[in-house]
C-alpha cells in the first residue's frame, strides 16, 4: 500500500483489534485478563466474520453490524457479546450514534469477560463525546480500572482529555495530557504536547501563573511554555527564541526541543514534496465568493510552507454538488493523497452517500445527515451555532452561571438562542429568561425592562449584528441594575474597528477564530499581515481565508488526529480537535470591545459598572 493511503480496514476498526496486553500486566484477582477480541470471535465460523468485516471495510456499516447481529443468537458466550460489540462499533464508525447506543444497552455486564466490559464503557465515551455529553463521558472513564493494558490505557485518557476540555476544565484535560505523554514516543508524542500546551492556553493569563506559582515537576514547566506562549505568540519567531533559553536552563523537562515549531505551524506541515492535493471549490454559484476566500487561505499557506514540503495543488470546480463523486474519482486516480472539499451541503451529502472514501478527506461544511458518515471523511464547519455554545463555554469559564438570552425575531436568531441556552443547561448553568426583538426597533427598553425585571441575572447572551448591537448593547448596559456580563458571538465583529461607531460597544464580550483577534502570530498568514494584500482577508468573509488555512494544514493530519482522541492542535479558527464522527471541533477565543479595539479577554476580567450609562434613545417598540 502506498504509504500516503491510509488502510480503510485499519481506519474502521480503530483500536478493537490491536494487540492487547495478557493478564500479567493486571494486578488483584478481581481483574479479568484482558484478550485480544479475536481471540474471543474464535467459536465463530471464519467466512462469516470475513465477510462482516469486508462489508465494515467498505463503509456499509448498517450491513456489517445486521450481520454481526445476525451471528450472536447463534454464538456462545464470550463470542456473544464479542459479536455485539463489534457492531456497535460498526455503528459508531458509520456515524449511527442511536444504533450503537442501543446496541451497547443491550449488553449485560455480568457476561462481559476478557476486556469487553472495558471496551463497552471506551465505546459509551465515545458515543457520549459523539453527543456532545462530556459528563456523560466522563463518568463511563472513571469507571474504568486504571490497570489496564497499555493501548487502553491510552485509549482512555486521550478520551478522558478531551471529554474535560469540552466540559470547560482545561486545567483537568492538561493533567490527563501530562499523564499520557509519559505513555507516548514517536510522531504521536509531539502531537500530544502540542494538544498539552495549547490546552493550558485556553486558561486565563492569570490562572497560568497562579498554576506556576504552586506547581512543581513537569506541570510547572508545562505552565511556564503556555505562558510564553500567551505572551509572545505573535511573533513565532520571538516564541522561538524564548523557548530555546527556557529549555536550555530545564533540559530535564521531558518537553521536545521542536515543540513551539510544532505549536505555531512553522515546523513540518506533514506533506511530501509535490505530494498531490487536491480543492473542489465551486467556481460559480452562490458560494462562489466563500469559495474564492477559502482558496486564497489555501495558496497563502501553501506559498507560506518551505520549498521541500509543498504538496502539488490541483483545484477542481465542484458547482454542481451531482458531479462531486466523479470529480473525486478522477481526483483520487490521478493519485491524489488527499482532498479538501467540497463546500456545499448536497455535495457533501453526496461524499457521505460514498460510504467510504479512498483517501482523508476533509469537507468544507456539515452533511445533512446528522446519523451518517463515510469512512474518511471529516467534516469541518464554521458553524454559528457552535459559536453559541462556545460563548456558553467561555461566560461559564468567566464565574457566570444565571443567564439571560437576547435575540432577534427570525430564524437565525432562534437557531443560536437555542445552541447557546443548550450548552448552558448541559453545563449546570440556570437559564432565568429569554425574549426576542425586532431590529428594526429604535428603543429596546420595554423588551428589556419586561427580561431583566426581578431577574439575578450574572450574564446576558445576545444575538446580534454589529450594526444591532450597536443599537442595543448600551441600551443593556442601561437598564441593568447590577454589574452583567454580556456575551456575543462574531458576528459583532466585522473585522475593522471603528473607533466612533464601536465605541457603543465597549465592555461588549464576544466569541470569536484566533485569526481575527491578530493571535495567528506576526508571520506570512497573521490577519494583520494579510488584510492589506488580498480583499478576501479584510472583508466579511475573512474568517473563510482563515478556514482556507487550517484545512490547508489540517489534511495530513487527519488521519493521525482521528486516531488520538486527546489531540488538540492551535488553528487559525480556533482550537481543534476531531470529534468520534470525525467532525472537527473548535474552541474559540475570548473577545472584548475595548476603547481602541477589540483585544483577547483575560478570564479574570469581570463587568463592572464603572462605566458611565450610556442613556438610551427616545422611541418606542
Amino acid at each position: 500500500m502506498p504509504k500516503n493511503r491510509v488502510d480503510r480496514t485499519a481506519f474502521s476498526l480503530r483500536w478493537r483489534f490491536a494487540p492487547l496486553l495478557v493478564a500479567s500486566v493486571l494486578s488483584g484477582c478481581a481483574v479479568q485478563p484482558i484478550q485480544d477480541p479475536a481471540s474471543l470471535l474464535a467459536s465463530v465460523p471464519a467466512a462469516e466474520l470475513s465477510r462482516a468485516n469486508a462489508l465494515e471495510t467498505q463503509g456499509q456499516v448498517d450491513e456489517a453490524a445486521a450481520l454481526y447481529l445476525e451471528l450472536a443468537p447463534r454464538a456462545q458466550a464470550p463470542a456473544k457479546a464479542e459479536l455485539r460489540l463489534q457492531a456497535a462499533q460498526a455503528y459508531l464508525a458509520g456515524g449511527r450514534v442511536s444504533q450503537a447506543r442501543q446496541t451497547l444497552d443491550a449488553l449485560e455486564p455480568a457476561g462481559l469477560v476478557g476486556g469487553q466490559l472495558e471496551r463497552s464503557r471506551l465505546l459509551k465515551a465515545e458515543l457520549a463525546l459523539a453527543a456532545k455529553q462530556p459528563k456523560a463521558a466522563i463518568a463511563e472513564l472513571n469507571r474504568l480500572n486504571t490497570t489496564l493494558p497499555k493501548s487502553l490505557k491510552i485509549r482512555r485518557i486521550g478520551l478522558l482529555a478531551a471529554a474535560q476540555r469540552l466540559d470547560n476544565d482545561p486545567l483537568a484535560s492538561a493533567e490527563s495530557l501530562l499523564k499520557l505523554d509519559a505513555l507516548l514516543d514517536g510522531p504521536v508524542r509531539m502531537t500530544n504536547q502540542v494538544s498539552l500546551v495549547a490546552t493550558l492556553a485556553l486558561i486565563s493569563e492569570d490562572d497560568v501563573l497562579k498554576l506556576i506559582r504552586s506547581s512543581r515537576g513537569p506541570m510547572k514547566g508545562w505552565a511556564e511554555i503556555a505562558q510564553l506562549v500567551q505572551r509572545q505568540s505573535a511573533d513565532p519567531k520571538q516564541l522561538e527564541a524564548a523557548y530555546r533559553q527556557w529549555h536550555q536552563g530545564w533540559t530535564s523537562h521531558p518537553a521536545l526541543p521542536g515543540l513551539v515549531r510544532a505549536y505555531t505551524g512553522e515546523g513540518p506541515t506533514g506533506y511530501a514534496t509535490a505530494q498531490p492535493l487536491t480543492v473542489m471549490l465551486p467556481n460559480g454559484g452562490r458560494f462562489a465568493a466563500a469559495a474564492k476566500a477559502i482558496r486564497d487561505g489555501i495558496e497563502a499557506a501553501n506559498r507560506a510552507d518551505t520549498v521541500n514540503q509543498r504538496p502539488s495543488l490541483t483545484f477542481a470546480d465542484s458547482t454542481k454538488a451531482n458531479r462531486v463523486r466523479t470529480l473525486y474519482a478522477s481526483a483520487t486516480t490521478r493519485g491524489a493523497d488527499y482532498v479538501i472539499g467540497p463546500l456545499e451541503k448536497p455535495a457533501v451529502d453526496a461524499l457521505v452517500d460514498a460510504k467510504a472514501l479512498q483517501v482523508p478527506t476533509l469537507a468544507l461544511n456539515e452533511s445533512t445527515e446528522a446519523e451518517r458518515r463515510a469512512l474518511n471523511l471529516f467534516q469541518f464547519a464554521l458553524s454559528p451555532e457552535n459559536e453559541a455554545a462556545e460563548a456558553a463555554n467561555k461566560g461559564l469559564s468567566l464565574g457566570a452561571r444565571r443567564a439571560l438570552v437576547l435575540h432577534p425575531d427570525d430564524a437565525w436568531g432562534q437557531r443560536l438562542a437555542t445552541a447557546f441556552s443548550a450548552q448552558w443547561r448541559a453545563q449546570g448553568g440556570s437559564l432565568l429568561g429569554q425574549a426576542s426583538f425586532d431590529p428594526a426597533w429604535s428603543s429596546y427598553n420595554k423588551t428589556l425592562d419586561r427580561l431583566m425585571a426581578a431577574q439575578d441575572a450574572d450574564l446576558l447572551f445576545l444575538v446580534a449584528t454589529a450594526e444591532m448591537a450597536r443599537k442595543i448593547y448600551p441600551q443593556i448596559q442601561a437598564t441593568a441594575k447590577n454589574p452583567l456580563i454580556v456575551i456575543s458571538t462574531s458576528h459583532v465583529y466585522s473585522g475593522r474597528f471603528d473607533a466612533n461607531a464601536d465605541r457603543a460597544l465597549v465592555g461588549l464580550y464576544f466569541v470569536d477564530i484566533p485569526w481575527m483577534l491578530d493571535l495567528g502570530g506576526a508571520g506570512p498568514l497573521a490577519h494583520r499581515a494579510v488584510m492589506g494584500q488580498t480583499a478576501s482577508a479584510a472583508g466579511p468573509l475573512a474568517r473563510l481565508y482563515a478556514m482556507g488555512i487550517d484545512a490547508y494544514r489540517l489534511a495530513p493530519q487527519l488521519s493521525e488526529l482521528a486516531a488520538n482522541p486527546g489531540a488538540y492542535v492551535p488553528g487559525q479558527t480556533g482550537g481543534l480537535a476531531i470529534d468520534p464522527l470525525g467532525r472537527i471541533t473548535r474552541q474559540l477565543a475570548l473577545g472584548r470591545f475595548t476603547e481602541t479595539g477589540p483585544r483577547l479577554a483575560n478570564g479574570a476580567d469581570r463587568p463592572d459598572d464603572s462605566r458611565a450609562k450610556t442613556t438610551a434613545a427616545v422611541g418606542s417598540e
